[in-house]
């Protein structure tokens, strides 16, 4: 009996079912199929939730190839390839509440502020070198906003805080969005100095797809961030001031959940280009050395150098040294021009005003056979 009830039962569930001809079947299939490759290929947003909150710890490599690579190219449903890339060096880096920070800067950005995360060196202010350097963040449901900068040089504390923050990001962020902000700070220290920052950030949506890393492969966005910055710095101890103009372009791929850009671009002529990723821990040791060894540092003085530079070289014969003199990002300003080189260690002098350059920062590099030496710069007027 229970077998005969079910039985009748199966029967009536089974002739419920609607019936499909074989073309009706293949065309469900396929929408099945298209409707879960949309998913796995649709645009993502990105919100607040999608930024670092006190107590996140990240882990970046700084890429040692990057010149290999096209980071500028960009399209919808794209795949942009860059597994490739490989790690020079690593920072971890943890994301703190304002009152973490050193106190020296908690009276300047308490009301502002939400997030600060250490900073390292460079990248701020061309050519300025400190003990330690804070980067202080407001982020809301709306926006992802730098603030500014808490410095230490010299064991001196300077909150360089933007009057009007840099708007890093506005949320929700989708494909198309377009932003502007204006963001300027101005510092007096008393008998040293004076220091000012004033910048333009212009953000563009202007693609997304699949990027792929040594960290991974994720669905992205991909923001174009053009920005024009004036640096002014006036040094009381030489008496000079110097006015920096940076044009310099962020490419960043934001990814759900990854807290930062999974990779960021920073193409810029005065600091050099720097290529960042979110990755796992890695030994950069591995073929670091030999790259590290084309380059070896020497002393240039003075610096800042207004009419000459002065250095000195030791050769063990009588050579010919090839001198060149490039931007922080190493593009060449001048000919190569040569040099005779005296047996032994001897002092020379390198006529700067002949040169026609404008006062900024620059590299020296003198090549002597295989070897190669380097120093930075600074020309004033």
């Amino acid at each position: 009996m229970m077998k005969q009830v079910f039985s009748s039962v199966y029967d009536r569930n089974v002739s419920a079912i609607p019936q499909f001809t074989n073309l009706q079947l293949i065309l469900l299939l396929v929408f099945i199929t298209l409707g879960s490759f949309s998913e796995l290929n649709a645009q993502i947003s990105i919100q607040s939730t999608d930024m670092p909150s006190a107590g996140d710890t990240i882990r970046t490599s700084i890429a040692l190839n990057a010149a290999q690579f096209d980071f500028t190219t960009t399209g919808t449903n794209f795949l942009w390839d860059f597994s490739g890339l490989q790690s020079a060096s690593q920072r971890l880096d943890t994301f703190k509440t304002v009152q973490q920070a050193p106190p020296i800067f908690f009276l300047s950005f308490f009301k502002s502020a939400n997030l600060a995360v250490r900073l390292g060196a460079g990248g701020i202010l061309p050519g300025i070198e400190f003990d330690d350097a804070w980067q202080f963040i407001n982020k809301s449901t709306t926006s992802y906003r730098d603030f500014g900068y808490g410095l230490i040089i010299g064991g001196l504390p300077l909150p360089l805080r933007f009057t009007n923050p840099d708007v890093l990001y506005t949320f929700p962020m989708n494909m198309g969005q377009t932003t502007s902000s204006n963001a300027n700070l101005e510092y007096a220290i008393p008998g040293i100095g004076y220091i000012s920052i004033q910048r333009q950030r212009q953000n563009n949506v202007d693609g997304w797809g699949s990027v792929k890393t040594p960290y991974g492969q994720f669905q992205a966005l991909r923001l174009k961030s053009t920005v024009y910055e004036i640096d002014s710095i006036y040094i009381d101890s030489i008496g000079q001031g110097i006015r920096i103009d940076r044009n310099y372009i962020e490419y960043k791929w934001l990814a759900k959940n990854q807290k930062v850009p999974v990779l960021q671009v920073t193409v810029d002529d005065v600091l050099g280009n720097l290529v960042v990723y979110r990755d796992s821990l890695r030994n950069t040791s591995v073929g670091l050395a030999s790259y590290i060894e084309q380059d070896q540092v020497f002393t240039v003085y003075p610096n800042p150098a207004r009419n000459e530079l002065n250095f000195e070289l030791c050769s063990s014969t009588n050579q010919i040294a090839i001198l060149t003199i490039a931007s922080l990002s190493g593009r060449l300003l001048i000919p190569p021009f040569t040099m005779d080189l005296t047996q032994g260690c001897c002092q020379y002098k390198l006529p700067l005003e002949k040169l026609g350059l404008r006062p900024g920062f620059f590299v020296l590099n003198v090549q002597i056979g295989n070897q190669r030496l380097s120093s930075r710069f600074l020309l004033i007027d």
